[in-house]
């Protein structure tokens, strides 16, 4: 319990904590439930182009674990710490979410693709944890870490079914506009957490060299 209070009431923690928890949990919460839907609803996909989205979700999210641990260890050799890589993935994602909800004429491969990927981003968010507690609070910094993804997911996911609840379906489809406020109201909430965690970080060289001196 002594080691969790202090994960809990590190600065760093709470620095990371809400962009990870709101990037991931949303990625997971839009791949588990509410990708499927929006490919219903609001793209008309059949159930056969729906499937190929869903696949091409599932590689993009494998994928994302690997290229983005890579990523990450080749920026460090160049002296680019890895929180400044979490900004950028973020920062990504919400332009990839705004596209999504102003239906920009781009692939809707390559843009849920880029959202399922996001949901790997906990590859970052562990590593950064480890360059900000000593190594054996190391495994219980990302499970406390995890339980906010988890969380996350599950309190997204709901929020938004909420949210278009306030719309009557039509047809057992919901409208376009309900799943585009959804989808922004929970892009509030990550751009909030980026700027809370983008400003301090970033500018200034990684906190892990601390660590290893």
């Amino acid at each position: 319990m002594a080691s969790l209070k202090k994960i809990y009431t590190d600065p760093h923690f709470w620095r990371l904590a809400p962009l990870s928890a709101t990037s991931v949990g949303t990625a997971w919460a839009l791949q588990g439930l509410w990708a499927a839907q929006w490919f219903t609803d609001v793209e008309g996909l059949d159930r056969a182009a729906l499937v190929q989205h869903l696949l091409v979700m599932t590689v993009a999210l494998s994928l994302g674990a690997l290229l983005l641990g890579v990523l990450a260890d080749r920026l460090r050799r160049y002296g680019i710490g890895t929180e400044a890589l979490l900004a950028v993935v973020g920062l990504m994602f919400i332009a990839v979410q705004f596209a999504i909800i102003l239906r920009w004429p781009l692939s809707s491969y390559v843009l849920w693709a880029a959202v399922a990927a996001v949901g790997a981003a906990t590859v970052l968010s562990y590593a950064i944890l480890a360059s900000y507690f000593p190594k054996e609070l190391a495994g219980r910094a990302n499970a406390a870490l995890n339980v906010f993804h988890i969380g996350g997911a599950f309190v997204l996911q709901y929020a938004t079914g909420v949210v278009l609840e306030h719309w009557t379906p039509q047809a057992g489809h919901y409208p376009e506009i309900a799943y585009q406020i959804a989808f922004f109201l929970n892009l509030v909430l990550q751009i909030i957490a980026w700027v809370w965690f983008a400003f301090p970080w970033v500018l200034r060289p990684s906190t892990s060299a601390r660590f290893s001196d």
